[in-house]
């Protein structure tokens, strides 16, 4: 049975920390074709996820451009583990609305997994 860290072996990821002012996550974001990025703290610990839909909220505030991903972020993170089966990881895919996945390892965002490669993996392996 493939796990989660069977498809991350290598790969780059990006985050950014609660104090990461939303102008420069907004760049990240679209300069990476990303559709949300990890939140951390200075340790590396999972604190929220910052999506495209919580950037473009954000402009409707008079001081968006002060704003901080701290700010704007969602705190309560779906995420999953390296050792997860693609299957679980295919179920949450199924159910919720969500393109990108936090994989923690230890409260520690080690990589990020997608709905692509979900269906890569499944192609693969299956």
């Amino acid at each position: 049975m493939a796990v989660v860290k069977d498809v991350l072996k290598g790969r780059k990821f990006f985050t950014v920390t609660d104090s990461t002012p939303v102008k420069k996550i907004g760049k990240i974001l679209t300069d990476k074709k990303i559709t949300n990025i990890p939140v951390v703290s200075e340790k590396g610990y999972l604190s929220g996820i910052v999506s495209e839909k919580d950037i473009i909220k954000s402009f409707s505030r008079a001081d968006f451009l002060h704003l901080k991903a701290r700010d704007i972020m969602t705190a309560k993170v779906v995420f999953v583990k390296e050792s997860d089966a693609l299957e679980k990881v295919a179920k949450i895919f199924s159910e919720k609305i969500l393109r990108r996945l936090p994989v923690v390892k230890h409260k520690k965002v080690i990589g990020v997994i997608t709905r692509d490669d979900i269906i890569s993996s499944f192609m693969k392996y299956y």
